[in-house]
């Protein structure tokens, strides 16, 4: 951006522009970039305990309050006022970095191609960074809970990587301001139900009481029916549901250009897809749970731990460990 503002001789046209949408087209553009914006955030609300559960403290988490808002706040006016100055030096508006970088090196100078390699360094460092932390970790939990026997943290990483760097085909998401914009606000309609039905499980079902040894335990309390929460899926495909026809004609009109039939509600519908999708997912998810309570899940308060037998003479350590498993195994199937 620097470089940028200094060569253009100012932050260029974007804060002279003048609006060119009213009324309720104004309206369904704004929740529709706020949907976008969300969609980006909405990866650490539903991964964020792959971090905070190595928290000294369950204070640790309130830091992100402050920074998370600041930080996007800042990165996204870098990007806004940069882009908006290669206007005035290039007469086009160029969105991605990388862009700007080849530019550089068309110059043929020996300082366009330094600055290039550095900030190129940079890039990459801080995509790395940002996939090891924010998309390869949690995807690896999340397979070594799936497959334990096969992957493991390092083996969950590889195929996260692989699936990431190719299946998804992001050169295609890259290739343009609006197919990344089209994608990020895709993706959301699938992560707001997931986020909206942990929230409600957690703050207003459970009222913030579960037996933390049980959810280690695949045939304790949360287990529900044959694994699955009944409850959940049902919150999910019902909050997914209405924005399907949106994501088509979105995703339809920015690959091949088509345009697919789809009524103007649905359309608009898709504009706020994670803010609907969050909220209908709270609004079903508890009252199914009110409706058809799940006895078995509700304790009176938090179980931080397993009830540990003493040691006796003659008994090892797995031996009291099976023991401890059992008792709490049979203190689970008293409630039933």
């Amino acid at each position: 951006m620097g470089w940028c503002v200094h060569h253009a001789g100012g932050a260029g046209p974007i804060f002279a522009a003048k609006a060119t949408l009213t009324g309720s087209a104004k309206a369904w553009k704004f929740l529709s970039c706020m949907s976008s914006v969300s969609g980006g955030l909405s990866t650490l609300a539903c991964n964020i305990p792959d971090f905070s559960r190595y928290a000294k403290s369950n204070k640790g988490q309130y830091v992100q309050l402050p920074f998370i808002p600041v930080i996007y706040t800042l990165g996204t006016l870098v990007g806004i006022i940069g882009t908006s100055a290669t206007a005035v030096i290039y007469g086009e508006l160029i969105w991605n970095p990388l862009n700007i970088y080849i530019r550089w090196i068309e110059t043929g100078s020996s300082g366009g191609r330094a600055a290039a390699f550095f900030c190129g360094v940079a890039w990459a460092v801080s995509q790395m960074c940002t996939n090891i932390t924010a998309n390869s970790i949690s995807a690896a939990n999340d397979l070594t809970v799936l497959c334990p026997r096969y992957l493991n943290i390092k083996r969950g990483c590889i195929v996260a990587a692989f699936v990431g760097a190719w299946v998804f085909v992001p050169w295609r998401i890259m290739a343009s301001a609006t197919n990344f914009l089209t994608f990020m606000g895709g993706y959301a309609i699938f992560l707001a139900p997931i986020a909206g039905i942990i929230c409600s499980d957690y703050w207003i079902v459970k009222k913030r009481k579960i037996d933390i040894p049980a959810l280690y335990d695949p045939h304790g309390r949360y287990r529900y029916w044959y694994g699955v929460n009944w409850h959940a899926m049902v919150a999910f495909l019902v909050s997914l549901g209405p924005n399907l026809p949106g994501l088509v004609n979105a995703v339809g009109s920015t690959t091949n250009g088509s345009h697919i039939h789809v009524t103007e509600g649905a359309k608009h519908l898709y504009s706020f897809d994670w803010l609907f999708g969050f909220v209908m997912s709270v609004f079903v998810y508890t009252a199914l749970s009110l409706i058809f309570p799940h006895q078995l899940v509700q304790v009176d308060e938090t179980i931080r731990t397993i009830e540990v037998i003493h040691s006796e003479p003659g008994v090892s350590a797995e031996g009291e460990k099976a023991r401890s498993l059992a008792t709490t195994s049979l203190e689970t199937k008293s409630l039933d």
